[in-house]
């Protein structure tokens, strides 16, 4: 995987290790956890089965659960980090 070009973290998730989005060069997003699932979520980890699958119909963009902690969106949207952001500052703990 190439180095990202950005940066982004993201607080309020998991206070035992925040999430951060990476850009990529070529405009391709990964959400990347310290742990998935997040610390909070260990004695309920079905939940996040289909954590891809609500992670995407959130931003309204497909993606890709490429290892266990990274997740990737191949062309996102203008508006798909603040949707990231409200996604993940909402879930259900």
């Amino acid at each position: 995987m190439d180095a990202p070009v950005n940066v982004i973290p993201l607080a309020g998730f998991d206070p035992e290790g925040e999430p951060e989005i990476r850009v990529m060069k070529d405009g391709s997003l990964y959400v990347v956890f310290n742990f998935m699932p997040p610390s909070w979520g260990e004695d309920d980890p079905d939940q996040f089965d289909r954590f891809d699958e609500q992670l995407g119909a959130a931003i309204g963009q497909p993606v890709v659960w490429e290892d266990r902690e990274f997740f990737r969106v191949e062309r996102p949207a203008q508006d798909t980090v603040d949707r990231i952001r409200r996604f993940l500052a909402a879930y259900k703990r």
